[in-house]
């Protein structure tokens, strides 16, 4: 599990140096309104995910449990029930976009002269790809082969980067960046399920079977409405602000959004891979096992998103100033900041929400962020007339942080019952100390911010401080030493063995 978390890290890195490159040529060859545009195109062909009741995310705990006790025809046979379904949702996302996408984009402001069918569909492709690479990415998962999902993700994390950069030069129209979104998926599919063939072998003919979809309905179903308001409050968001402002005005939330939402960028990996490791370990009934590993990877989930989201609170607005410009500062300067605060909460508190569902309850989570949306819904329409598109930024943050929190407390409550110190008490002061570290540094390094480089360098040294410090405060010995370990492991050139600190509760071994 760590393995497949140190390459999520990789593909966390990959994205976010792809992005942090890719963005303000995205910017300045399109222009604001494409630009936004753009934006809009990808999250309404997205929205076909709500025809898959959350029998997509469910998978991940039931392949899991399948493996654990050894049902191999059942295992192939769910996986292939759930790829002919998943083909239907594609085909669903195709037919929004091509019938209800040019009818929405008018009602935002699109210009009249734009053609948007051939991006839509273009998009919509590009969508239905990705369900079937993450269908075959859960199920490696499943079976623990966190190291082989974790390498073609950091592939693409690099392909789609690097072929959109080619594409914007070689034309500024949407299409040929669709089309490369569309390649980049379709190579990554491939490559998941050359990966998964040893896994799907059977001896008995695999059949469609309509049982098994009957069989995760009811986690489904809570898994859905979760993901609905999910979707609502991430994508909607944009929505909202195109139509409290406009389209050009987009531009202006959502590179800031997409920047502070790297920050969980890992906490999203790192949640399926638990997913799949919870769920294994509750049918085998090793409560003790899961309650130790959820208390490391909690205090590792701190620490690397903490330390994330330290230079975009500290030097956020410094930042877009010198990446983009001063207009994007003054504008995007806030959002960045408190959603950056909302997604290290949510970062972290993903572990708990995947951990209830993987243990049965999936519905405590999707009520928790029910109750918080209604939250934020009310803040926005109590809030916008007075402060305009930012207060969609303060009640996402909101929303991201009250369901985190929420979700920690449950979990304790309901799945991990032993004393909150048992496993080794919350390193708050670690966390403070950490936090206080890199306050100083940013301090120290803010006037020498005046270019993109020198903004990078701050960002290194701000982020680095944290890390550095909260390595020694926020982890314990055993955290160090697995880390340590798995670093020796991921870097054989240096030919150590890959052995860490002893531990009354060892790593599983996949």
């Amino acid at each position: 599990m760590k393995r497949g978390l140190a390459w999520s890290l990789v593909s966390t890195l990959c994205g976010g140096v792809g992005s942090l490159l890719l963005t303000p040529v995205l910017v300045h060859r399109l222009g604001a309104v494409r630009f936004g545009l753009y934006v809009l195109i990808l999250t309404l062909t997205s929205y076909a995910v709500f025809f898959d009741f959350g029998l997509t995310w469910a998978a991940g705990r039931f392949f899991a449990e399948d493996f654990a006790c050894d049902r191999r025809r059942n295992l192939a046979e769910r996986f292939h029930t759930l790829a002919r379904f998943q083909l239907g949702i594609g085909c669903c996302s195709i037919a929004i976009a091509i019938l209800a996408g040019p009818l929405i984009l008018r009602t935002v402001g699109m210009d009249p002269g734009t053609r948007p069918l051939l991006p839509l569909t273009l998009a919509a492709v590009s969508f239905a790809l990705m369900l079937q690479a993450g269908l075959a990415a859960s199920l490696l998962r499943a079976c623990q082969r966190f190291d082989d999902a974790g390498r073609v993700a950091a592939l693409g994390s690099v392909l789609l980067p690097a072929g959109s950069y080619a594409a914007v030069h070689a034309s500024p129209g949407l299409p040929p960046l669709l089309i490369v979104n569309a390649l980049v998926n379709a190579i990554v599919l491939a490559l998941y399920l050359a990966m998964t063939r040893t896994e799907l072998r059977s001896e008995q003919v695999v059949r469609w079977e309509p049982r098994y979809l009957r069989d995760m309905a009811p986690f489904g179903g809570w898994s859905s409405i979760g993901r609905l308001i999910l979707v609502v409050m991430l994508q909607v968001d944009r929505l909202v602000v195109a139509l409290l402002g406009s389209v050009a005005g987009l531009t202006y939330y959502a590179v800031p959004a997409n920047l502070a939402s790297r920050i969980n960028i890992l906490g999203g990996p790192f949640a399926n891979i638990f997913l799949s490791r919870a769920s294994l370990l509750h049918a085998q009934r090793r409560g003790s096992e899961l309650a130790w590993q959820h208390a490391s990877a909690r205090r590792f989930l701190t620490w690397t998103a903490a330390a994330a989201a330290a230079p975009l609170v500290l030097l956020g607005s410094d930042f877009l100033r010198v990446w983009i410009g001063s207009e994007m500062s003054t504008r995007g300067g806030a959002v960045l900041i408190v959603l950056a605060l909302g997604y290290v909460v949510t970062a972290v508190a993903s572990l708990d929400a995947v951990t209830l569902e993987a243990t049965g309850r999936p519905d405590l989570p999707a009520k928790a962020m029910l109750a918080w949306a209604a939250v934020a819904v009310g803040s926005v329409v109590a809030f916008a007339p007075a402060l305009g598109s930012r207060t969609v930024a303060y009640a996402v943050a909101g929303w991201l942080a009250g369901v985190g929190f929420t979700n920690v407390v449950m979990v304790r409550r309901v799945v991990l019952t032993r004393p909150w110190g048992e496993n080794g008490p919350f390193p708050v002061l670690g966390l403070i100390g950490s936090s206080g570290s890199a306050a100083v540094a940013a301090w120290l390094v803010r006037p020498f911010v005046e270019n993109l480089l020198a903004a990078l360098l701050a960002f290194v040294v701000v982020g680095g401080t944290f890390a550095v410090v909260g390595f020694f405060s926020i982890l314990n010995e055993d955290d160090r030493g697995l880390v340590g370990a798995n670093l020796r492991r991921f870097l054989p050139p240096f030919g150590m063995s890959p052995r860490g600190a002893a531990s009354p509760h060892p790593p599983i071994q996949p």
